[in-house]
């Protein structure tokens, strides 16, 4: 009987390319991954993008995300949104939340199908301070209620750290019976962020509980929230996070990541060695083949795992950036750690086993 992530991850199709159109910001953000503030040397022209969309749309990707940096900064930025709505793929805007006021009427013109925005606390002394600008805060929140006032689909993204674990029970406050969906992610030590701010695997742990409960309290009407790839997959008591069952990293497969001057890589977190190619050199469709047949290396623990060949190590961009920790930030390791369980071959099977139909559970039934 073919195994059931098997089964998934062979149907897999390109769907999202995640764009960073230019790393320019008006931004200081400290858990910024890719140092974002001036653009990058020699970034794709006009020419040059527009004829991206086209190979995104030719290479069979439904939606396009457009980030930075700040996109919205970027002249051109209009322009490429338009040409990506030609070509009738989803266009979602990835944005800090400070230029978008002055462009929202563009962003009706578009009818983009969302525009996520960063909210990194419920306050303005921690946001602004995790941000690197004061007042972004409030420019924030008022981004928000104009895309709302002008019917204009809105999420939200929150970047969890040290600095505002404690924050998010407030944040959920300002967002609960507004339809606006939230996604949870973790920082990782990447760019700008230091370790020393990222949260303990205890911390980790307890947030996706948060992520859980909420869940199971709110209807996906009243608080429409996720948790990103980055937190973990299989747990033996927390069902999946996410919208969809886990059948290993998009990273390269479904998702497909675009700097700002061609680059290609699998995912925008990952390292400058994950670069396999560039669009001015090579055609589109040549290097996502190079792409899906790159092999994923996976740590000690994950190997030994019952589960390695439904989960495959999970979040590629997390487990590269955390692989300096002796233990990975996975919810199964750390149940196991803190609840002393250890596996004996028959329960480890059935273990497995009811973990996986739980995902799938929860998210086709539950959910």
């Amino acid at each position: 009987m073919p195994n059931i992530a098997s089964f998934l991850a062979h149907k897999i199709k390109p769907n999202c390319a995640v764009w960073e159109i230019t790393l320019k910001c008006n931004s200081n953000c400290i858990h910024c991954g890719s140092k974002a503030g001036r653009s990058r040397p020699n970034e794709l022209n006009t020419n040059e993008a527009l004829t991206l969309v086209k190979e995104l749309h030719d290479c069979g990707y439904k939606g396009v995300a457009l980030m930075g940096g700040e996109p919205l900064i970027r002249d051109d930025w209009y322009e490429i949104a338009k040409e990506i709505k030609k070509y009738k793929m989803d266009l979602s805007i990835v944005s800090n939340g400070l230029a978008v006021i002055p462009h929202i009427q563009n962003l009706k013109n578009l009818n983009v199908d969302c525009v996520s925005l960063s909210l990194d606390g419920a306050t303005p002394k921690i946001h602004d301070y995790i941000r690197g600008i004061q007042g972004s805060h409030k420019k924030t929140l008022k981004a928000i209620d104009e895309l709302k006032k002008e019917k204009i689909p809105v999420s939200v993204i929150t970047s969890v750290n040290k600095i505002n674990f404690k924050e998010l029970n407030l944040i959920k406050k300002l967002l609960i019976d507004r339809n606006i969906a939230w996604q949870i992610q973790i920082c990782v030590p990447i760019g700008r962020f230091p370790k020393e701010l990222v949260i303990t695997r205890e911390e980790f742990y307890t947030l996706a509980l948060f992520i859980a409960i909420n869940q199971k309290k709110y209807s996906y009407r009243r608080l429409p929230l996720i948790g990103a790839h980055c937190l973990g997959h299989f747990s033996r008591y927390i069902p999946n996070l996410g919208l969809n069952p886990w059948v290993g990293c998009q990273a390269g497969l479904s998702v497909l990541g675009i700097q700002s001057n061609g680059n290609i890589k699998g995912c925008l977190t990952l390292p400058e060695n994950f670069i396999e190619g560039n669009i001015r050199t090579q055609n589109l469709k040549e290097i996502l083949g190079s792409l899906r047949s790159r092999k994923k290396e996976l740590n000690r623990l994950c190997v030994n795992c019952d589960l390695v060949k439904s989960c495959k190590g999970g979040c590629l961009g997390t487990a590269n950036a955390l692989k300096c920790s002796e233990d990975p930030y996975c919810l199964r390791a750390i149940e196991k750690k803190l609840f002393n369980l250890e596996q004996f071959p028959v329960r480890g099977k059935l273990d497995s086993t009811f973990s996986k139909f739980k995902n799938l559970y929860y998210n086709f039934i539950v959910k």
